[in-house]
């Protein structure tokens, strides 16, 4: 695994490289690490401030002003290269956390300083590489902001930018612009299936023992995973009971979440959930 993360900063280090050595003089102002609404790794992206274009009349040509921040709409990709040495992580990522869970992690009991979840471990796969920049090439990045781009999750993309970038004007723009851009209509709501609602009720459960105790939390998060119906439930979801699960992962509890956060991140599935009403007045 740690041979895989090191070709991967390796390959997002060189990918940077060759959009920034042809677009520099275009003054890029912001590069993204996308992933798929799966949390699958699709593509590195970047764009510049030459791509803006304030005339409305010609937004195919352009990138309009109020499209800054939108990754989708960026016109500078590797994905538009088949020869992208990004292509085989695509595959690869999916498969190896696929059968990995967070709880138990191989690579944490190896070098324990590495996150615990998927994205954090790529989130950090990513600073390194940044800073592999800085150092290998010289380069000042200072002009431009670095995140994570996952959609429906703006909370993972302003943590990400938090991370990779010092405070500075643009990232404050980059964060305004987040907090105030609301979720499409197909976004807001979370259709749930039958295993969805077993799973979260399961969640809720736990929730309500007292006292609350993150590692207990954490373990039955664990045995939630090896649950049959677990694999058939929606992969937010799933995604959510790894994240729980790895809080056991840090005996300094570095990893552990209150019972006030875990509740905070199910909200999104509140519309449909068969959570009972004094949930979420539950306090530690």
């Amino acid at each position: 695994m740690l041979d895989y993360l090191e070709h991967l900063q390796q390959t997002l280090v060189k990918e940077f490289y060759q959009l920034y050595d042809r677009y520099q003089d275009d003054h890029i102002y912001a590069c993204s690490l996308v992933f798929d609404e799966f949390l699958l790794l699709d593509d590195l992206a970047i764009s510049t401030e030459r791509s803006i274009f304030q005339d409305p009349e010609d937004p195919q040509q352009y990138l309009v002003e109020r499209d800054r921040w939108n990754v989708r709409k960026w016109r500078y990709r590797t994905q538009a290269s088949s020869q992208s040495e990004l292509v085989p992580f695509k595959t690869w990522l999916a498969e190896y956390f696929k059968t990995q869970h967070s709880f138990g992690h191989p690579v944490l009991a190896q070098q324990k300083q590495l996150p615990a979840t998927h994205l954090e471990l790529l989130l950090e796969t990513f600073k390194q590489a940044k800073h592999r920049l800085s150092e290998a090439y010289g380069l000042d990045l200072d002009s431009i902001i670095f995140f994570l781009s996952v959609p429906t999750q703006t909370e993972c993309e302003c943590r990400s930018a938090l991370e990779l970038n010092s405070d500075s004007r643009l990232l404050q723009d980059f964060l305004a612009s987040r907090q105030a851009q609301p979720l499409p209509a197909s976004h807001k709501r979370f259709k749930l299936s039958q295993s969805d609602k077993d799973i979260l009720i399961d969640l809720e459960q736990m929730l309500t023992i007292e006292p609350y105790d993150y590692l207990e939390v954490a373990q039955d998060a664990y045995l939630l995973t090896l649950e049959s119906y677990f694999v058939d439930s929606n992969i937010y979801i799933q995604k959510l009971i790894q994240y729980i699960a790895a809080m056991a992962a840090e005996p300094d509890g570095s990893c552990a979440l209150s019972r006030e956060e875990i509740m905070q991140r199910l909200q999104q599935f509140s519309a449909n959930s068969p959570f009972s009403p004094d949930v979420s007045s539950i306090h530690r």
